[in-house]
């Protein structure tokens, strides 16, 4: 009888873990993504059937290609075709995939992360640019190609840095931190203005938010003067 007994109740225990067994989760880091990419990533998640969730934090390792995390033994050739057939559709070449550890990911078993770079993209500003039109803060935004922005300057406190985005004529620069998330939307002028050496023709980043931010660059415009 207690034999019987054992046999069912590890017969109930199998069926119970075999109905709790799901599909591996996909942490997907979607930030660095332009609006329309991000639309187009849950449109193909949904139809590919992937089991996901959106995670809006910016990664702060940079990565030349998608790159999916995974736990020892979780990965799967399914689960590989299926996220290269997302990335690709992307507009991303290839997928790389690398076991989790513990100094950047944290991921449970049936958890994986999907990290995105920033789309290449033509440079459309200026790569340096100056705090303008702010009291007391001396500092610059180097704008780097693959859309990441950092604040340099000798007064500067606190530097931050993140991700920008530019259409014409709106650039926007986010910023992920202590803070939190937050951002800065800025209209782009072009026009003269007039130094020791006479008029010379600069572009000026008006901020179109509000000027009252924890992070001091975003209650600044942004400028560049051109020599010739």
């Amino acid at each position: 009888m207690n034999r019987l007994h054992g046999v069912i109740s590890s017969m109930f225990w199998l069926v119970l873990c075999v109905g709790c067994q799901s599909n591996s989760k996909v942490h997907v880091y979607h930030a660095v993504l332009e609006e329309n990419k991000q639309s187009i990533l849950t449109n193909e998640l949904d139809a590919l059937g992937i089991e996901y969730r959106l995670n809006s934090v910016i990664p702060k390792r940079v990565y030349d290609n998608p790159t999916l995390f995974y736990f020892p033994g979780d990965l799967t050739q399914s689960i590989v075709d299926e996220v290269t057939l997302l990335v690709n559709k992307l507009g991303f070449e290839r997928l790389d995939t690398r076991v989790f550890n513990h100094d950047n990911h944290f991921y449970s078993q049936g958890n994986l992360g999907l990290y995105f770079p920033a789309l290449a993209s033509k440079q459309v500003v200026p790569n340096l640019l100056y705090a303008h039109d702010c009291s007391g803060h001396d500092s610059r935004v180097v704008l780097r190609a693959e859309r990441q922005w950092r604040e340099e300057g000798m007064l500067s406190t606190h530097n931050v840095s993140g991700w920008w985005q530019y259409e014409a004529p709106y650039l926007t620069l986010i910023y992920t931190g202590q803070y939190g998330r937050i951002q800065q939307a800025y209209r782009e002028e072009h026009h003269k203005v007039m130094t020791l050496q006479g008029p010379k023709k600069a572009t000026t980043y008006h901020v179109l938010g509000h000027r009252e931010y924890p992070v001091k660059l975003f209650n600044c415009d942004l400028r560049v003067i051109y020599a010739q």
